[in-house]
């Protein structure tokens, strides 16, 4: 066409090859619409780089599916946010043993708060930012509390750099400290790169705040009791009179039993559901495999307790709900704990929080450094100072060495009044089993400034007595004693649910149906805060397997068929069904609570928030949690809810991790 209109040859051969260029441009755009686009599930990896003469720097790579050949550098991390989805995020962070430990920590805390930096302003802000500006004892408070946590971490920090060379637990206080930092600079490098003009910087002393989390409580009562001139505080409170209070409604179940199929091994029962504030629902579940030695010189040998996987929240270096499960070479184990009440507020007499240690890090620093339950328990005596806690541990590797050991140290079942004789041989078979046993189980429990623990392995071997009930009553008598706590046997589990208690699903049942909501007391009384998940968690020795799994949110009973609805009778307070019969124990599955804890539930109380709440009311909402999930849309006043979705109705999730 070009030659007819009297072009060039030149001009013709360049119009030709513009024309075969387009329609090459037009085949290929053809084939990639048809070809198939790689699917995304949301999860975004980085590789933090170290060299002593350029330092740290941080390589993203964006959306990731092949997780696996990440570059390992000297720490990786992969993070998905999935809280709308099944109202949990996700990390998975791993550091390489052939470098020092103070950068392997580093490097861990920057990755973390870079890729997570987000979600970290929307846990300060819903929870440390709204709560220290409520009113002014609010401020008060949040106040000395920044200003002890500061001046307590330099101590720390710079008693741990001396000390980390000739103590291998504070080594480890010195890496969490070092971690710490990391993340508080990774945070200030995410909102940078996403060029994000956050509206209030968070300063260190706000991610000390979040980091103790679970010291906060006793230090409130510290500050009411020591700290302020009397009677400045509350209005019921008078002059003379003690300010005390405790966060009910955590509980823990742990059950230890032959199995059915295979007496000679034991299979662990687990169950752990934690109560808290509904504005701290961020939830991640975590998992650090930290190469970690014992001491500074990397020719020292590496830490027993290399991989912890825990629920936690964001910026937030531990797991303030305390449930851990650690694995490495040499250890397997289970850790979890609740709150203790305490009534003797003159144990905190003796108790200088100046001189305190995070409940997350020493817990950590346990977890690291502890082969055995009684290493981690001497671990955790160490500063008792706040953190009023009970803890369980087991050594799931021990629970498949038990040859019905129980029977014949309790005697012989088919004659109980002839004498068990044994010759010398039986004598030393069974002598070696209990030592193999010895160490499986330990219970530790902490009130201001003191610690017991005890291995209570035995009494867990003994037939109608290997289950543990912890909602906060101490297990130790020389505690209870202690701390002024009145017991109950309606505390205890009965025999009845000794009975049913033989599965995961029975555990998740009985949790629920004995949990607590405050967004149910209904009207004025209602309060954001009761059990906000529920984790499940079995080990079969036999097979030497285990299952977890774990539900966001405030608990509730799920409905598999529909049975007849329980009403409130307004004038008695008494739940009754329809057709007149009262809900029965834990065997209906549309609303079998028993109200009969109701009576314990003590004064609620957030960080800086007092406000009593009547038992009957306590009792009418522990029955109403068959209602359905929770929805912040129904709440008239709760509190900070960024970065939430509005209805917490999530399925199980079982983590699946790539490293």
């Amino acid at each position: 066409m070009l030659k007819v209109v009297g072009a060039s040859w030149q001009k013709t051969r360049i119009g030709t090859y513009i024309l075969i260029g387009a329609g090459l441009l037009v085949i290929g755009a053809f084939f990639i619409g048809y070809m198939e686009r790689p699917e995304f599930d949301g999860t975004y990896c980085a590789t933090a780089l170290w060299t002593r003469r350029s330092g740290f720097q941080i390589e993203y790579w964006k959306q990731q599916n092949d997780l696996v050949n990440i570059p390992t550098g000297v720490a990786r991390i992969c993070y998905k946010d999935s809280v709308y989805e099944n109202g949990w995020a996700q990390i998975e962070v791993e550091t390489q043993r052939n470098y020092e430990d103070w950068v392997q920590a580093y490097a861990a805390g920057k990755l973390e708060g870079s890729l997570t930096w987000y979600n970290i302003y929307n846990q300060w802000s819903n929870t440390i930012s709204t709560s220290c500006e409520r009113d002014e004892s609010s401020k008060n408070f949040c106040e000395w509390l920044r200003k002890l946590l500061k001046s307590n971490f330099e101590r720390l920090k710079a008693k741990a750099a001396v000390k980390a060379k000739v103590d291998h637990y504070w080594h480890q206080l010195n890496l969490f400290v070092t971690q710490l930092e990391g993340l508080a600079d990774g945070y200030v490098q995410g909102a940078i790169r996403a060029r994000s003009e956050l509206e209030e910087e968070i300063k260190l002393e706000d991610f000390l705040m979040m980091n103790a989390a679970a010291d906060i409580q006793d230090l409130k009562i510290y500050y009411e009791n020591y700290v302020l001139p009397n009677g400045t505080v509350g209005e019921d409170a008078g002059p003379d009179q003690p300010k005390n209070f405790f966060l009910p409604s955590a509980s823990m179940l742990t059950r230890i039993v032959p199995q059915e199929n295979s007496p000679q091994t034991l299979q662990l029962l687990f169950g752990h559901s934690t109560a808290g504030s509904y504005s701290s629902m961020l939830r991640i579940q975590k998992r650090y495999q930290f190469h970690y030695h014992f001491s500074p010189n990397q020719r020292s040998n590496s830490i027993p307790g290399v991989d912890i996987t825990f629920t936690s929240y964001p910026g937030i270096l531990g797991s303030t709900d305390d449930f851990y499960v650690v694995k490495g070479r040499h250890v397997q184990a289970i850790v979890g704990g609740v709150g203790i009440k305490n009534d003797n507020l003159q144990l905190w007499k003796s108790v200088d929080p100046k001189a305190m240690v995070p409940l997350v890090a020493r817990v950590m620093a346990a977890n690291r450094i502890s082969q055995t339950r009684q290493t981690w328990a001497n671990a955790m005596a160490k500063h008792p100072v706040t953190g009023a806690k009970q803890w369980i541990t087991v050594d799931l590797k021990k629970l498949g060495v038990q040859d019905n050991l129980y029977n014949v140290l309790e005697g012989d079942d088919k004659h109980d009044d002839a004498a068990v004789v044994l010759n010398e041989k039986d004598r030393a078979a069974i002598l070696e089993r209990h030592n193999q046993l010895k160490d499986m189980v330990w219970i530790a429990e902490q009130l201001p400034g003191t610690m017991t623990r005890k291995d209570v392995t035995h009494g867990f071997l003994v037939s109608g007595n290997s289950s543990w009930l912890a909602n906060g009553v101490p297990y130790h008598q020389n505690v209870l004693e202690a701390s002024g706590v009145s017991y109950s046997e309606d505390q205890r589990l009965t025999a009845a649910d000794e009975k049913e208690l033989t599965t995961l699903e029975a555990v998740d049942k009985y949790l629920r149906t004995h949990g607590f909501r405050g967004d149910l007391l209904g009207g004025e009384e209602s309060i954001a805060y009761g059990n906000i998940d529920l984790k499940l968690f079995s080990y079969n020795a036999r097979l030497g397997m285990s299952d977890y799994h774990a539900f966001a949110g405030p608990i509730f009973l799920r409905l598999q068929h529909v049975q007849p609805r329980a009403v409130e009778d307004q004038s008695s307070g008494e739940v009754v069904r329809k057709d007149g019969s009262a809900p029965s124990s834990i065997g209906d599955e549309r609303l079998s609570v028993s109200i009969e804890d109701a009576a314990s539930l003590a004064e609620m109380e957030l960080i800086t928030e007092r406000r009593p709440v009547r038992n009957d009311m306590r009792a009418i909402a522990m029955a109403r949690i068959g209602a359905g999930p929770f929805k912040w849309s129904q709440m008239e006043e709760g509190g900070g809810h960024m970065g939430h979705p509005d209805e917490w109705n999530f399925d199980q999730v079982s983590p699946k991790w790539a490293w």
